[in-house]
């Protein structure tokens, strides 16, 4: 069914209850929102400009008006146009995602930490960090928090690469539905459809509703590609009183997919749209529960303010890669396996903020701590496809449960301008598992004190300058555990300098050098099909972007961005070699020009260096294309939008884009499931939407 008539073919008293909600209320896109609570001295906040400004680290936010932009095909597209992050796409359509930070790359995007309004986004937020499955769709995010340094005392563990924060819309005051179609189109005659109702509102003075109901269906670019993906979420904020408030959700996610897979080089070089992998795909879904109460509690003790919030989550998740074996792209299946597994993830985190506000002096002391449990049940079965014989691969079961605390003391010194802010974590995992195979029992146990240190001075109304030092952890994953290998808990010591200058409203430079030196980093060597300790490692860099209105042309905004990596293995066999997937080079440029104050055009482009994908930095590919060199990439993107403001006070936004404008052919080396070959990337498509809030 097409997702259009999916969601007409909703409960008539559902679009009922949003168009009668709509009338009651004046529904213009200037609407008051109500931004949920964000305690004091939290690190992350609501990622507001000021905010962004003042931060004491590396940071950048993906706003809304980026976003909605046609040439955006999926939140992991608009990711990659930030310095330092680099995403290898296998679909084009965001469902799995393959995200990269400052050349820290791991399959599935194991090594950043990613949220959705603060929630964890992984399947399981110690055992597994991957995004296997990636519960979260372009339509519902109103912006994107990137945050890559100085947030690892609060927000672990698993924050190498940073923090990655999806931002879902405020509730509006009043009721406000939209409705949205985008529609992709590829050659070859596929296409993809994105169909979105979003409907929310306050019932009352206190207590407001968001419905979203987000599907995706169709053919991403290649053979074999079919997609269909559903997420339906109910979010709600109730404002108990004036100093008591209760955010919470609920959602329910699924995801089928064909895989289209990597191919040897002469099927690239052939058809690089074709598939030879028929077998390969994968299914999963997902229930999520969360909320977070909070509570103003005024003058306690000594301290002239208290906050408290406390969160709870919960999730049961399911994913399946199903594939034909070998993994040799050109040859014939022999074995059909599958590798279901089931989560069953729990978490509770409360927060205390108490500040002291002194004449020369203000501190604000955050403490907090998280308890999580996760079941995981893992298995991977085979089938002979001649004989029809089965055997089971694994049984595994494991159970975990990780407790962390962590305390950090904001102090403002000189008037506010220079804010010290040293903190600690410490965390504590035990992973028992077991193998209903061969009936072995193991129990293994991970603690380590992470301390932090950022410093922010506002030198004047002009300059901001940062400097801050963490360390950070990554369990044994069980991904790596299933591999034969070596593996081991990864710590990092990651350390940030910068300055950010505003001279004037329309001008902003961001400057920063970082340098991250890694213990035991866990690479998976697809020739060999092992999970590999390379060691030490070390990531070292600049990062830089400018934000530009000229003051001549008030509607014009131009961005500008430039990363630098030095990455460099420092042990073992391979030393001084760099660091597999790490790309030297990364330029971003876009502008945005609103005309005739309904128009609206925009210009990207994106240059990736090339990068080597073994840690013997082999150039050459070998016959099955399983290691060798990556070619350097620009892509270019285009995108027009109109803007039809209704005398009814509704706003009709319709837009067209264009993805990898001039069809650039470039690939990955295989990913995952398929791991050996040629992943091509997507080529040029052609995105045409329309959105209509009233």
């Amino acid at each position: 069914m097409h997702n259009s008539a999916r969601l007409l073919s909703l409960p008539l008293s559902l679009l009922t209850l949003a168009i009668s909600h709509a009338a009651l209320a004046d529904t213009t896109s200037a609407q008051t929102v109500l931004a949920p609570t964000v305690i004091k001295g939290d690190v992350l906040g609501s990622a507001s400009d000021e905010e962004v400004r003042s931060y004491p680290g590396s940071r950048s936010v993906v706003d809304a008006e980026e976003l909605s932009k046609a040439s955006v095909r999926g939140l992991d597209d608009a990711l990659q146009r930030v310095p330092g992050v680099k995403v290898f796409d296998e679909t084009g359509t965001g469902a799995l995602p393959q995200i990269a930070v400052r050349g820290l790359y791991e399959s599935r995007s194991g090594r950043v930490q990613v949220l959705s309004d603060g929630i964890p986004l992984a399947l399981a937020p110690y055992g597994q960090t991957s995004l296997s499955l990636f519960p979260q769709t372009l339509a519902t995010v109103e912006r994107i928090d990137i945050v890559r340094g100085g947030a690892a005392v609060q927000y672990g563990p698993n924050n190498v690469g940073g923090v990655i924060n999806f931002i879902s819309r405020p509730i509006p005051r009043q009721w406000e539905t939209t409705l949205q179609e985008k529609a992709t189109f590829a050659p070859g005659g596929r296409s993809l459809w994105d169909s979105y109702l979003g409907t929310g509102g306050y019932l009352t003075d206190n207590f407001g509703l968001q419905l979203d109901l987000n599907t995706v269906t169709g053919e991403y670019g290649r053979e074999h590609s079919d997609s269909e993906v559903q997420n339906y979420r109910l979010r709600g904020q109730w404002d108990i009183d004036d100093t008591r408030s209760l955010s919470f959700g609920v959602q329910r996610y699924k995801a089928d997919l064909d895989l289209a897979g990597a191919l040897s080089v002469a099927d690239y070089k052939d058809d690089p749209r074709q598939s030879t992998r028929d077998l390969d795909r994968f299914e999963g879904d997902s229930d999520r529960v969360w909320g977070t109460y909070s509570q103003y509690l005024g003058a306690v003790g000594p301290f002239d303010s208290a906050e408290f919030s406390w969160t709870n989550f919960a999730q049961h998740s399911y994913r399946n890669f199903l594939i034909g074996l070998p993994f040799t792209p050109d040859a014939t299946p022999t074995t059909f396996q599958d590798a279901p597994r089931d989560f069953r993830v729990w978490g509770s985190e409360p927060r205390l903020s108490l500040s002291l506000d002194g004449d020369s002096v203000s501190q604000t002391w955050l403490l907090g701590a998280r308890l999580v449990k996760e079941d995981v049940d893992f298995e991977v079965n085979r089938q002979n496809l001649g004989s029809g014989a089965h055997s089971v691969i694994r049984d595994w079961t494991f159970d975990d449960e990780a407790k962390a605390a962590y305390v950090s003391n904001a102090i403002k010194l000189l008037d506010g301008r220079l804010t010290l802010t040293p903190g600690v974590r410490y965390e504590h995992a035990r992973m028992e598992y077991a193998d209903g195979v061969s009936g072995v029992e193991r129990q293994s146990v991970a603690e380590e004190w992470l301390p932090g240190l950022s410093l922010g001075y506002q030198l004047d109304d002009a300059w901001f300058l940062y400097a801050n030092a963490q360390k950070s952890l990554r369990l044994p994953q069980i991904t790596s555990i299933v591999k034969d290998g070596d593996v081991a808990a990864e710590l990092a010591w990651n350390y940030e300098t910068g300055v950010r200058y505003t001279p004037w409203q329309g001008l902003r430079v961001d400057l920063g050098l970082y340098r991250i030196d890694f213990e035991d980093q866990i690479e998976y060597n697809r020739s060999n099909d092992r999970f590999e300790n390379l060691g030490s490692t070390r990531h070292q860099g600049l990062e830089s972007e400018v934000f530009w209105t000229p003051a001549a042309l008030p509607n014009l905004d131009l961005h500008a961005g430039y990363a630098y990596l030095d990455s460099e293995q420092r042990a073992g066999a391979f030393a001084g070699n760099e660091v597999p997937f790490a790309s030297r080079h990364q330029i971003t440029l876009d502008g945005r020009y609103r005309f005739a104050e309904v128009w609206t055009y925009s210009l990207d482009g994106l240059y990736f260096s090339g990068a080597y994908t073994d840690a013997a930095n082999s150039r050459d590919e070998n016959a099955n294309a399983s290691v060798g060199r990556l070619p350097a990439y620009w892509l270019w993107n285009t995108a027009i939008e109109r803007e039809f403001k209704l005398d009814d006070g509704s706003l009709l936004t319709t837009s067209a884009g264009i993805s990898n404008l001039f069809d650039r052919q470039y690939y990955f080396r295989g990913i995952d499931t398929s791991p050996w070959g040629r992943q091509p990337a997507p080529g040029r498509t052609l995105t045409l939407g329309v959105n209509y809030r009233f």
